[in-house]
């Protein structure tokens, strides 16, 4: 009988590991940092930024809970380095990744620019039994199982003046899941090439109305073969970019507020509210979501074709200076 107890608690364990399936979770903030779902755009702010966000039902102790971390920079003349940490735990599940980001912008013209990146990393998946209150199954107190994994993102982005067209593989590896039943197999996951198992593609555009007003429409599509595919479009009004409000609609979810303030172009944050609906994958409760964002060091000039940007170090003040220079100069004489 306490065999058969035991078995029945790792069926519902197994249960809760595909809601995870090696993917970014969800988050409303993307119009903010277009680099959590996309590796070309790391560094395309053009000064180095730090994002922290926590997501939450704080009415729901068994929702799930997400924590991102999230920091890109540009490098050399049109290079971008970031690096990217996620965190979903739901009851005795979690799933961790950890991401490592490069990423090239070529311009074309004056104002149009295409933007490559690929990011490689590593996950780890992990049931701990010890959470489940039951002293009649023995050893369940002290039974954790976890497998690591490696993993790879691609990107790609176009960008012309205000509009930015955006696609992305956001995981190239597929994974094997957590064995129970053979624990000794859980070292290393074995990995399977499947780079179109998930896509995600963006599309948004800032929309100048007057002087201290920009509106910033903004769609995303989802596809995945672990769930169904899915659409979310979002409005936000920028004023004086120093303050921002909007609404997102998530398919089969249902309707987001945010609402955000940038403290003297150092930092940033903001705030989402989820509302509880009917529909499939609607929350139960109210959803929860802020980020903060810290701008790091000076601000450099966006990349300019036909031209190298130059660093370079002024006295007595920590700030460095960029200025353009040729990428070939004509030969004298």
């Amino acid at each position: 009988m306490k065999r058969i107890l035991f078995f029945l608690v790792l069926s519902t364990l197994l249960g809760v590991l595909p809601v995870f399936s090696q993917q970014i979770p969800l988050q409303n903030h993307y119009f903010l940092t277009p680099y959590l779902y996309n590796p070309s755009f790391a560094g395309f702010e053009n000064h180095a930024i730090m994002y922290v966000n926590r997501r939450q039902q704080f009415s729901n102790s068994e929702a799930p809970s997400n924590t991102s971390f999230t920091f890109n920079t540009p490098v050399a003349s049109s290079g971008g380095f970031g690096i990217s940490f996620f965190n979903t735990s739901w009851d005795t599940a979690s799933q961790s990744l950890a991401y490592v980001s490069f990423a090239r912008i070529i311009p074309i013209t004056e104002d149009q620019f295409f933007h490559f990146g690929i990011s490689g990393g590593f996950g780890l998946d992990r049931i701990e039994l010890k959470s489940i209150n039951n002293p009649g199954i023995p050893g369940l107190q002290s039974a954790e199982e976890s497998v690591a994994y490696a993993d790879a993102q691609l990107g790609f982005a176009y960008r012309w003046k205000a509009l930015q067209l955006g696609f992305s593989l956001p995981s190239i590896f597929d994974h094997e899941p957590i064995d129970l039943e053979n624990p000794e197999n859980n070292s290393f996951s074995k990995l399977d090439f499947d780079p179109f198992r998930a896509a995600i593609f963006s599309t948004s555009y800032m929309l100048p109305i007057n002087e201290g007003l920009e509106i910033q429409p903004q769609l995303l599509y989802r596809i995945n073969k672990d769930s169904a595919n899915q659409w979310e479009v979002a409005a936000i009004a920028h004023f004086q970019k120093q303050f921002w409000v909007g609404a997102i609609y998530r398919q089969n979810y249902g309707a987001a507020g945010i609402v955000g303030l940038r403290i003297r172009d150092i930092a940033s944050i903001s705030y989402s509210l989820e509302f509880p609906g009917s529909q499939d994958l609607s929350p139960k409760y109210n959803n929860h979501e802020i980020q903060l964002g810290i701008r790091i060091g000076a601000t450099r000039p966006p990349v300019k074709k036909g031209f190298k940007i130059i660093k370079e170090k002024q006295e007595g003040t920590p700030k460095p200076r960029y200025y353009y220079q040729p990428k070939r100069t004509s030969r004298s004489g």
